[in-house]
């Protein structure tokens, strides 16, 4: 079948906006007002003076995916009914133009408003400031495009065979090998190495990987700077930073062995040791950075594992801050975070029979949604490390990265199905 990587990302990425779409009509026959939970109303470089996205905001996703689907479905489907490899090039390449000056078009048309709050989005997260402040959809589409992050490699590959279209280069191989001398031989291995730009995406493919996790390190390290000194939110987006920064050693290992075993860089009485060992830190790095993520997600961003003693598992890392009461004479009584909770709700203070580690309030009724949430998201979690591991080929399988990226871009779907509605439930 015909799918290469170009009509891939395409695929991937109106994927993800149809989950988004899917997520915003789920949470709106929930009863969930997702504008004032995404904080839009605090961003007016996204503003628009015809109206919010949420006045129809899942049916102008739907629409706008559906017409970006519909154009990149007839590119592919001319790229598929030629056999010029050129030519398929092409078509590809008009049909990334045609994508993308849809969505930056100036015209109020085509679901204008939903078109700038994601372009204007977009432009919040990479712009390096420490004093804006981060909003909860700066947050989400963030951690969205860190889901994307392998594909923006692949959009390299793309890229560069873009320009290989644009700028064909004539290689002099056969004159080099014939000439024999030391400037043949550096012409030669040159030309061998531009041949190969366009399949490995190599230290640009790394810069690439690592931007969605710099501008969330960056989010997070904004907030902390904004928090009040030794607090629980301070402690918390420490935290999370360390999160973030913990992305960087797995994706700079897993390019090293990379370009030991697949690139026969380093061919040298030492490679088989420097992969030995880069491996054995890429696993450590692997299983740190996967399972504070897995907890991260349960822990914080879905806020469960919450006991009927009013512990929860956040308070490992940032335990709520203690509030003072009044003074009692001479006496200060200092009131715990669980009595402080349900003096101001005592209604909460009373519901102590809610199910295992999740949390007494909550906008879905079926507990079995929560349990099968944190399950899949330890497992997907896990089988998204194969994708950056050099022992895995999964790019020598049968569209093997592109089934790992779909199942990312579902574990991304769920996940912020229950951000948003641990917002709403808080």
């Amino acid at each position: 079948m015909y799918f290469p990587v170009a009509f891939q990302i395409l695929f991937l990425v109106l994927l993800a906006a149809f989950g988004w779409g899917l997520n915003l009509r789920l949470l709106s026959q929930a009863g969930v007002e997702v504008r004032p939970i995404l904080q839009l109303a605090q961003l007016p470089a996204v503003r628009s003076d015809v109206g919010w996205i949420d006045d129809g905001l899942h049916q102008n996703v739907f629409r706008l995916a559906a017409v970006l689907s519909g154009v990149a479905a007839a590119g592919w489907a001319l790229s598929a009914l030629s056999s010029d490899p050129r030519l398929q090039t092409a078509v590809a390449l008009l049909t990334y133009v045609v994508v993308i000056a849809m969505l930056v078009m100036p015209r109020r048309a085509l679901c204008y408003t939903v078109r700038r709050q994601f372009t204007g989005l977009l432009a919040r997260i990479a712009k390096p400031s420490l004093s804006d402040p981060v909003c909860l959809a700066d947050v989400v589409m963030a951690d969205i495009m860190t889901s994307c992050a392998r594909m923006f490699a692949d959009l390299f590959l793309v890229a560069c065979q873009f320009g290989g279209l644009l700028w064909p280069r004539r290689y002099g191989t056969a004159l080099a090998a014939r000439r024999g001398d030391l400037d043949g031989l550096i012409e030669l291995v040159r030309e061998q190495h531009e041949q190969r730009a366009c399949t490995s995406s190599g230290i640009a493919g790394v810069l690439l990987v690592s931007a969605p996790y710099a501008f969330r390190l960056r989010q997070c390290i904004n907030e902390y700077l904004r928090a009040e000194p030794e607090s629980s939110a301070a402690r918390r987006h420490l935290a999370n930073a360390i999160k973030y920064a913990s992305s960087f050693p797995v994706i700079a290992l897993s390019a090293t062995q990379r370009q030991v075993t697949v690139d026969g860089i380093m061919e040298t009485k030492y490679s088989d040791w420097v992969l030995r060992v880069a491996f054995a830190l890429w696993i450590a790095a692997v299983v740190f950075n996967s399972l504070y993520s897995f907890y991260w997600d349960v822990a914080f961003d879905w806020d469960l594992g919450h006991t009927a003693a009013g512990w929860k598992l956040s308070d490992m890392i940032a335990p709520a801050d203690e509030k003072p009461a009044p003074n009692l004479g001479n006496r200060a009584v200092v009131i715990s975070p669980a009595d402080a909770l349900a003096q101001q709700s005592p209604e909460l203070s009373r519901q102590r029979d809610f199910p295992r580690l999740l949390r007494p309030r909550r906008r879905f009724a079926s507990h079995r949604v929560y349990y099968a949430a944190i399950a899949l998201d330890f497992l997907l979690r896990i089988a998204w490390t194969m994708k950056l591991s050099s022992y895995i080929h999964i790019d020598s399988m049968a569209y093997g990265a592109f089934w790992l990226n779909l199942l990312e871009i579902y574990r991304r779907w769920q996940w912020t199905f229950l951000r948003i509605e641990k917002e709403a439930a808080s």
